[in-house]
């Protein structure tokens, strides 16, 4: 996917247009078709009308995968109030922060959601940017993609079925001792290339397809199955507590979170239910992993400046929780705030020198001041993000 960055996505996507009508027209109007006896006999009609089914289906799912907003995050949307000022007497799962911030779009995270840097915004129970498709795969066209993917696989199989079958006709009638050629070479070449590039889609995209429907039956994104990978690493080195994936509630219901509720209904090209800011969880989840997740190796979670200061000096005042590019943000600290704990920490170097060398404090005393900071000086007191 690397290489695929320096090339416009608009011309990817005409290719893989291309490539798929190319298919199509050669398959079933010189290759089938004509050997079929036409398009107007029952035969012809029975075989091919499934492969253009799934053509039908595949173009569809493709061009709404494409042009479907994958979804991005409402303005002004914030987690509950609960989750913004959890309970301080409930225990917390190391490794477990309070809801993400995205400092490119100054806004907070909802569950499952990430930034996507080519899209330049987060996205929706982001899986992945498809550079295929031309955007990124999120809640709003992940049915799309999947749908359309299997009708890849599908189509495939089945015209690469039917080229087989019309393959295995040729090589027979020329076994015949009343074998007239009618197979002209470029049949012969159209079905090789064909055949060959099938088998090529068939490789690339069955892949794709594995992949996928182990996501889907796990419930898990792309980028889920990449944090669960750490996740387990933090456990198996006792970094973390044992923590699980809180949006895997079951095959069938990750399945319908996805296509729909009504299996009857899962090849017809339709959204994933539900709102992208909200998801079904197992049982007994702590109300603020969905939030956080994933959980953060603790040796990244450091005390910041702003929290060390509290600790060293005892700060009574109102809880400041610094931020990164993952979030914590809970206040911003004010410039009253950053006067009253530079005077907290001139009053402590003050009373240690007094305390060391009396007589050279009372000296710089009557001949400089203590106690003027220049803020413009002190690159540790600006905001953490």
């Amino acid at each position: 996917m690397a290489g695929l960055e320096s090339i416009p996505e608009k011309l990817i996507v005409a290719f893989v247009v291309i490539l798929i009508s190319f298919l199509q027209l050669t398959t079933n109007f010189y290759v089938l078709g004509p050997a079929l006896g036409g398009w107007t006999t029952l035969f012809a009609q029975k075989l091919l009308a499934p492969m253009n089914i799934l053509l039908i289906s595949l173009y569809v799912n493709y061009y709404l995968a494409c042009t479907t907003d994958p979804g991005t995050i409402p303005e002004g949307w914030e987690p509950p109030s609960s989750v913004l000022d959890p309970d301080e007497s409930v225990p917390i799962q190391v490794g477990i922060t309070g809801p993400r911030f995205c400092k490119q779009c100054n806004c907070y995270k909802p569950p499952r959601s990430h930034h996507c840097k080519q899209c330049r915004k987060c996205i929706l129970r982001m899986d992945h940017h498809c550079p295929w498709l031309g955007n990124c795969i999120g809640f709003g066209n992940y049915s799309y993609f999947v749908r359309f993917v299997f009708s890849v696989m599908t189509c495939c199989s089945y015209g690469g079925y039917l080229l087989l079958w019309r393959l295995q006709r040729i090589l027979d009638m020329r076994k015949s001792v009343w074998y007239a050629s009618q197979v002209s070479t470029a049949e012969l070449m159209v079905i090789a290339i064909d055949l060959t590039l099938i088998v090529i889609i068939l490789i690339l995209v069955g892949v794709l397809a594995v992949y996928h429907t182990y996501c889907l039956l796990k419930g898990q994104t792309t980028i889920e199955g990449w944090e669960r990978t750490k996740t387990t690493r933090l456990v198996n080195r006792r970094k973390i507590d044992p923590v699980e994936f809180p949006f895997d509630v079951g095959f069938y219901h990750n399945i319908c979170s996805v296509l729909g509720y009504n299996p009857l209904l899962w090849c017809f090209p339709l959204p994933s239910p539900g709102d992208g800011l909200k998801y079904p969880v197992k049982p007994n989840t702590d109300p603020l992993l969905p939030y956080s997740w994933p959980p953060r190796d603790p040796k990244d979670l450091g005390p910041s400046i702003i929290e060390r200061v509290e600790q060293e000096h005892k700060w009574d005042g109102p809880k400041l929780v610094r931020r990164d590019s993952e979030g914590y943000l809970v206040k911003e600290i004010t410039m009253e705030d950053r006067m009253k704990m530079l005077y907290a920490e001139n009053l402590e170097e003050e009373q240690i020198v007094m305390e060391l060398n009396p007589e050279e404090y009372y000296y710089d005393s009557n001949t400089s001041d203590i106690t003027d900071y220049e803020l413009s000086d002190r690159d540790e007191w600006q905001d953490e993000d």
